[in-house]
């Protein structure tokens, strides 16, 4: 499958070479293409994603297709080819 990825998390594009990039990997979920980029880039990018317990940081949420947020608890949602998934990081103020 094949899904072009957008960044917006401010050290995932220098862990990976660029704030937008695509991605073919065997995967069907949200969570596979999570291990691709794991097994792929390495701790870089497990550090920029991760928190210290091993699970998605809370401020990294994930917005498929530019209309649909997916829940941390529902990161098995399914992929398709073509599909566009950005990975946003929430940052409260004011």
């Amino acid at each position: 499958m094949k899904v072009h990825l957008q960044m917006v998390v401010p050290t995932l594009p220098e862990a990976i070479g660029g704030k937008e990039l695509e991605v073919e990997f065997a995967g069907k979920t949200v969570n596979d293409l999570l291990d691709y980029l794991l097994a792929h880039y390495g701790q870089k990018a497990r550090q920029a994603l991760y928190d210290v317990k091993g699970e998605l940081d809370p401020v990294i949420q994930v917005l498929l297709n530019g209309k649909e947020w997916v829940p941390h608890d529902q990161l098995d949602t399914m992929l398709h080819d073509g599909d566009s998934v950005a990975f946003l990081a929430m940052i409260a103020g004011g």
